[in-house]
């Protein structure tokens, strides 16, 4: 027992004992460097510790090292290597400093696993959190690339969504260094991806596929709903394989919790009968327009505008018609409008269009020139073809209302005035309202409002 403990028994320790001279350069190691660090002991002495260290933590390393070079003991610090074969290895240190050999003596404990598992709780802890705070899938899947790249090579990172087939893959988000575009594809062209997506095989173990491609199925309530793919140069092992496997189940946890809140938040925002944002979306669109003008000295108009005969259109053709000529009003209006402008049903037969960034009104005059002369076209609704005049009025910030509670207010009293003007001219729509267009009942249509 006694010639065991003075020949072998630092060898028979787990943990790897090593000293190290004043210059940093390996006197000694045991037996387990080589199970923790992967080099033989013969590749050792005499390299200085610096060579094995992560790049990253050379500094602090270095520092610490100081320390116990100035007698003061070292418990538990914490530092990366780099292993013999490539991967990194993370080691909780005891050391201290032997005067009489001018050596620092030192026991490494491989904490690589313990590691492991706190950055995979910490991951998915942040993708449940990201699917809670995230703004939109975009913010998700951002948050999602950052989480997963503290655990693996994600520089080459694409989520890709199914299409509602099931029949390819489009790409939702990606990221790659050079910003080189994603291509979306076609599984009957890929069935090794469709047999993965689907779980008719898992991931190919290195040596057996691309081992720089890593792609994992995203599964939400046992459905395929698309795939994370990663690639990396340095390539990615078993394990990598294992832990995006793990991480993807979380990951598409919070696209369909995120998918499923934004469609509810856009329910919550759309009139239903038009599908165009409600008053209370609008009102709220509205402040922070009027917010981002404030900050940015720029100036916005709202038109507000609502239909003359519209109570007419119901109290003669009925309710559902008044329904169907509001939805093809509101189809009309986001067929004249600018793709950047914001238009809104408030209610009944009342409208309201949002221009940002519009200098001095103008943008604001043309738009209400372009939906009178869009009106000068009658809707067929069913049976009936309807000619239908709108009132418009308008209203600017600041020139006009310094918030967007008065800013909506003045233009609709614009909106009323530009129809007293209409009644005071003779033109007053109540009386002709029911006027039948002979052409229109010769030509087999039914009546016609103007």
């Amino acid at each position: 027992m006694r010639q065991l403990v003075s020949d072998n028994f630092l060898d028979l320790l787990l943990d790897a004992v090593c000293a190290v001279s004043a210059t940093g350069e390996f006197v000694f190691v045991n037996a387990a460097f080589e199970r923790i660090f992967g080099y033989p002991v013969d590749e050792v002495i005499g390299r200085n510790m610096l060579e094995f260290i992560h790049p990253d933590d050379r500094a602090a390393t270095v520092a610490a090292a100081q320390r116990v070079m100035e007698g003061h003991l070292q418990l538990h610090f914490e530092n990366r290597y780099v292993r013999k074969d490539g991967r990194t290895v993370h080691i909780r240190w005891t050391a201290r400093w032997v005067e009489q050999a001018k050596v620092r003596v030192a026991v490494a404990h491989d904490i690589t696993e313990l590691q492991r598992s706190r950055a995979l709780q910490a991951a998915l802890h942040a993708i449940s959190e990201a699917a809670h705070t995230a703004e939109d899938l975009i913010s998700l899947f951002e948050e999602v690339h950052r989480t997963i790249a503290g655990l693996l090579d994600a520089r080459h990172f694409s989520v890709m969504l199914c299409d509602e087939a099931g029949l390819s893959l489009h790409p939702a988000y990606h990221a790659a260094p050079g910003g080189s575009p994603a291509q979306s594809i076609d599984l009957e062209r890929a069935p090794a991806l469709a047999r993965l997506l689907h779980g008719e095989h898992v991931q190919p173990a290195p040596g057996e596929g691309d081992p720089h491609q890593l792609t994992v199925p995203l599964r939400a309530a046992g459905v395929a709903i698309g795939m994370l793919m990663l690639h990396s140069e340095g390539g990615y092992t078993q394990e990598d394989a294992e832990l995006l496997h793990f991480i993807a189940g979380q990951v598409a946890t919070a696209i369909d919790r995120k998918r499923m809140h934004v469609s509810l938040q856009a329910l919550a925002e759309r009139d239903q009968l038009t599908q165009l944002l409600n008053r209370r979306a609008f009102v709220e669109r509205l402040a922070m327009a009027v917010r981002n003008a404030q900050d940015k000295s720029s100036e916005l108009s709202v038109l507000f505008l609502d239909l003359d005969a519209f109570k007419q259109v119901n109290d003669n053709f009925g309710h559902d018609v008044g329904d169907q000529l509001l939805q093809a009003v509101a189809d009309r209006l986001m067929a004249t409008v600018r793709g950047v402008d914001v238009v809104a049903r408030l209610g009944g037969d009342e409208f309201v269009v949002l221009l940002e960034q519009d200098l001095g009104g103008r943008g604001a005059l043309l738009l209400g020139e372009r939906i009178e002369q869009s009106f000068s076209l009658p809707f067929v609704v069913g049976e009936a073809t309807l000619l239908v005049r709108p009132s418009v009025g308008a209203a600017r910030f600041p020139v006009d209302a310094l918030d967007a509670q008065q800013l909506l207010r003045l233009a609709d009293a614009a909106m009323y005035e530009a129809k007293r003007k209409k009644a005071t001219k003779g033109t007053s729509v109540a009386s002709l309202a029911i006027n039948v267009l002979p052409s229109a009942q010769s030509a087999g249509s039914g009546p016609v409002l103007n």
